[in-house]
């Protein structure tokens, strides 16, 4: 009796356990706990925090609870930034805890994915200062020594290697195109990234801003350039045809001077008001469909500051005459620059 009421218990024990594990299956199959769900969940959590901290390069997908980050990163520090936010997007409990166990990086260089980049600036004692990206040693050196034939106070060259194939003869054409007309301008600045280029500078006579302009039209295929030269004692020649164009023109205006603000104040130093001023009126001349975004770096003494910031950031380029809708100003709390700033179009 004592046997056969163990043998009854031990099948009832049986039937429980079984049942038990169809329900955990469907639960685990279908309901909140399921791989899906999690892999849904852990998905959104990653894009929302993404888009919080405004990555709109960044890009992920969910493999089970391993994350799949891509997307072309503008440097390495936004790379960092975006793979430690997706790791934390959850919690850091990883398989146990249900978060997210891997970021694995598919990211990719935008600067490569744009193609090569490098401005020059000539200072007022009409030495050129180069910056920017080359492919391989050769079409660094070709940049050096052009400049240094051309520029008679000097050149100081400092491309970086980036790899990830040669540039066409093109593209070294175009630079050179640039560079020469550069070199006819007392002072100014001139920015090449991917197929799109940008003269920003000073002539000493109209004659010689026509030129410069003209040559400036003729570009080698497929290369443009943008270019506002402005001629001693007469109006700017302005050639901005697009939104590509009033990027690049942008970046050359904005010289080569960190933006700060006085430190502890809402005031921008003497040099950045110089050059908000400037930088208005350059987008000015840009297509009415064009905006100007600019952000302000909350990192210095903290977002109130930061908003008495802007307002003067927005009356510093507003007064270049530029339409306040056209301009927007916001706060960053994931930037260590004091300003950045980009363009875009309105439509949009």
């Amino acid at each position: 009796m004592i046997f056969a009421m163990t043998l009854r218990a031990r099948n009832i024990l049986l039937i429980a356990l079984a049942g038990l594990l169809v329900v955990t299956g469907l639960l685990l199959a279908v309901g909140p706990f399921s791989v899906t769900s999690l892999q849904a969940r852990l998905e959104t959590n990653a894009r929302d925090a993404l888009a919080r901290r405004e990555m709109d390069w960044a890009h992920v997908r969910m493999r089970g609870q391993e994350a799949i980050l891509s997307g072309a990163a503008p440097n390495d520090t936004a790379r960092e930034i975006a793979l430690e936010v997706v790791a934390g997007s959850t919690w850091s409990g990883g398989n146990i805890a249900g978060g997210v166990s891997r970021v694995i990086d598919e990211t990719t260089d935008a600067r490569i994915d744009r193609g090569f980049a490098f401005r020059a600036d000539v200072a007022f004692s009409g030495r050129v200062l180069i910056r920017g990206d080359a492919s391989d040693a050769a079409a660094r050196d070709a940049i050096a020594r052009f400049a240094t034939a051309n520029f008679p106070n000097g050149a100081d060259s400092d491309l970086t290697l980036i790899p990830g194939g040669a540039p066409a003869a093109e593209w070294e054409e175009a630079a050179k195109r640039l560079l020469g007309q550069l070199a006819r301008l007392e002072r100014g600045a001139i920015v090449l990234s991917g197929q799109q280029g940008g003269l920003y500078g000073e002539a000493e006579n109209p004659q010689i801003a026509r030129s410069v302009a003209n040559t400036l039209q003729t570009m080698p295929a497929p290369f443009r350039a943008a270019s506002i030269v402005i001629p001693a004692g007469a109006p700017p020649i302005v050639n901005v045809p697009d939104i590509d164009a009033c990027a690049a023109i942008v970046r050359a205006a904005q010289g080569t001077d960190e933006l700060r603000f006085e430190p502890g104040g809402a005031g921008a130093s003497p040099l950045t008001e110089i050059a908000l001023r400037r930088l208005g009126r350059t987008f000015a001349a840009c297509p009415a469909s064009a905006r100007l975004s600019v952000r302000v770096s909350i990192a210095d003494g903290g977002a109130e500051l930061a908003r008495e910031r802007a307002e003067q950031v927005r009356s510093l380029l507003a007064g270049g005459a530029v339409g306040e809708s056209r301009i927007i100003v916001a706060l960053a709390d994931d930037q260590m620059q004091a300003l950045t700033f980009s363009i875009s179009s309105i439509e949009g």
